[in-house]
């Protein structure tokens, strides 16, 4: 007892004489390690680096960048419905003419100055577009227009600027030092020390990209056509996910000699294969839409019933078919022109490095609006987008397909909406202009070792792959 007595009667001898001194190195220690805590973000920030093909102009970045700069004032929800984001609602006139978008108060600027309506960079064709005031944006339609909400999904920018609501802003960006009006390279930074500094780069072709990925120039390449280069490489890996917003699909130019013969065109969508490891497409709306209709004719690797339908062919029947496709779709394009031969239909494959202006049949993947509205797609007026040349000279029901495209987006009632998608999905598979064959992956190749970082960006990034 003794002992500890005499123990503690020298410590606290001790702490009484040098308690300044300890009080200062615990109130250092203490400082060093907020600090070190508060600046290791700062100090040790992650940047990760990713590669896009394309070239862009300051005036058409793309939206896997503008995604991470902002927002748009609508999002579309997982069965291609319009939900608020920006805005806290929207009214709709009776006759689908004029919209008015209220937006949420205290929104700000990446650039720290407050949200008005004016200062939104919005602009849509034949759209008159007020401000009433500084929480209002009004758009003034010509006709009626039920899908205007899926038109301002994308990110909401400050006009004139790249100024958006965040997280990201851009801190540099660099031109192409050989032509100053395409950028080569922009560099992301935000506030929120949880996530990565971006750099994105800009490559010509898919090629090129890939290389620079190889020779670490870039951690990431987001949306390649193929992964399988990277397959056997062990600092790569890749992640993919079904791309419901584009379909590969066979369209045929219906007002080729042959294929003017709807039973012709069963035939080759009857026998077409599925093709493996994809999410088939049963027609040109997604399954997870609203608008889906589930009963309607199946296509694909049903031999039989392309024999059938081979078998009603007036005229033609021993031709050719010239199957047209883009050099990504090379594959794809042969295992087809396998499985239309295996039927008896004499094919050939003509590979093309971009679209041409004449085909017979043409297997190519095509981007679908998140809305069910094709009208641009299928609708007769539309000569440049209308790829099979779909109309009344064509086919006897293409009139019913038109007046089903007019009605589907004057209509605000969704349950009627859903009447004329269902006949108009009902009819083209019955007529078959194209065959539907997948909705393609959408792919990126990135180092393992970023990983964590890719995961924090991605959703932001690709909000409709989420």
């Amino acid at each position: 007892m003794r002992n500890i007595n005499f123990f503690l009667y020298l410590f606290f001898r001790y702490l009484k004489r040098h308690f300044r001194t300890l009080l200062l190195v615990i109130i250092v220690i203490t400082v060093a390690t907020g600090a070190f805590w508060y600046f290791k973000e700062k100090v040790f920030r992650k940047t990760i680096t990713q590669g896009i093909v394309g070239t862009y102009t300051e005036n058409d970045i793309p939206q896997a960048v503008t995604n991470l700069l902002s927002k748009g004032l609508v999002i579309m929800d997982d069965k291609g419905s319009p939900k608020a984001n920006l805005v806290n609602n929207w009214q709709v006139s009776e006759d689908a003419k004029v919209y008015t978008f209220n937006l949420k108060k205290d929104l700000k600027w990446s650039d720290g100055n407050s949200v008005k309506s004016s200062q939104l960079g919005v602009a849509i064709e034949d759209v008159k577009i007020t401000y009433p005031n500084d929480l209002t944006i009004k758009f003034e339609l010509l006709d009626s227009f039920s899908p205007l909400p899926s038109l301002l999904t994308r990110p909401i920018l400050k006009e004139g600027s790249l100024v958006g609501i965040g997280p990201y802003k851009v801190a540099n960006l660099y031109k192409d030092p050989r032509n100053k009006v395409f950028i080569n390279k922009i560099v992301l930074t935000n506030d929120d020390y949880s996530l990565p500094n971006v750099v994105i780069r800009f490559y010509p072709n898919e090629k090129i990209a890939k290389n620079a990925l190889q020779m670490g120039e870039i951690q990431s390449l987001i949306a390649v056509n193929s992964t399988s280069d990277f397959n056997d490489q062990k600092p790569f890996t890749s992640w993919s996910k079904t791309n419901f917003q584009r379909i590969v699909a066979i369209f045929y130019n219906t007002q080729d000699e042959v294929l003017s013969d709807k039973n012709f065109r069963l035939a080759l969508s009857y026998a077409a294969p599925k093709i493996k490891g994809e999410t088939a497409a049963k027609t040109s709306i997604p399954q997870s839409s609203w608008a889906y209709n589930d009963e309607v004719r199946e296509f694909l690797s049903k031999p039989k019933e392309s024999d059938e339908a081979l078998e009603k062919v007036k005229n033609g029947a021993s031709s050719t078919i010239t199957l047209t496709v883009t050099t990504n779709l090379k594959e794809v394009g042969e295992q087809v022109i396998k499985e239309w031969k295996k039927q008896g239909i004499k094919a050939r494959l003509q590979v093309e490095s971009g679209i041409p202006q004449n085909y017979q049949a043409l297997l190519i993947a095509q981007n679908i609006p998140s809305d069910p509205d094709q009208y641009s797609l299928w609708h007769s007026t539309q000569s440049q987008t209308n790829i099979s040349r779909y109309n009344s000279k064509t086919s006897n029901f293409s009139a019913r397909v038109d007046k089903n495209l007019e009605d589907g987006r004057k209509i605000t009632d969704q349950k009627e909406r859903k009447l004329r998608y269902y006949d108009f999905q009902k009819i083209l598979q019955d007529d078959a202009p194209a065959t539907f064959l997948y909705f393609p992956k959408f792919n990126i190749v990135y180092l393992k070792k970023v990983e964590d970082s890719l995961n924090k960006i991605l959703p932001l990034q690709f909000p409709e792959l989420n």
